[in-house]
């Protein structure tokens, strides 16, 4: 399955149209169609925000894998406090996601207070 039918797949499962996925990205809906046909790729936020609305991973959108686990035995582990904590999948693509977004974020005020600087 490529990029596109996974989106479409996905805008499927949630009963959405072209139009109200693009009203809520805020898109033409053209050009949810044009990611959908493999004609084009959204940008990252767009990406993280369509994850979102389809309530999908990212990792899944991209590669069709489920959050990368299957290396792990299916338990992705996390250590919080020196203590090893199981986590379910919908949990470890969750997390994923957040420091995937957290990450973007972090890159994004570093190029602005960078852009801010070198204007003084």
């Amino acid at each position: 399955m490529t990029f596109g039918a996974r989106l479409k797949s996905a805008r499927n499962s949630k009963r959405f149209t072209q139009h109200q996925v693009a009203d809520t990205l805020g898109l033409n809906f053209t050009t949810i169609s044009k990611y959908e046909n493999d004609k084009s790729q959204p940008d990252n936020e767009i990406l993280q925000k369509m994850a979102v609305l389809y309530d999908v991973s990212i990792d899944w959108l991209l590669t069709g894998e489920a959050g990368g686990l299957s290396g792990t035995g299916g338990r992705a582990k996390m250590y919080f406090d020196g203590e090893v904590e199981d986590l379910t999948k919908e949990e470890a693509e969750h997390l994923r996601d957040s420091l995937e977004m957290f990450r973007l974020l972090k890159e994004k005020r570093a190029k602005y207070d960078s852009d801010s600087n070198s204007d003084k």
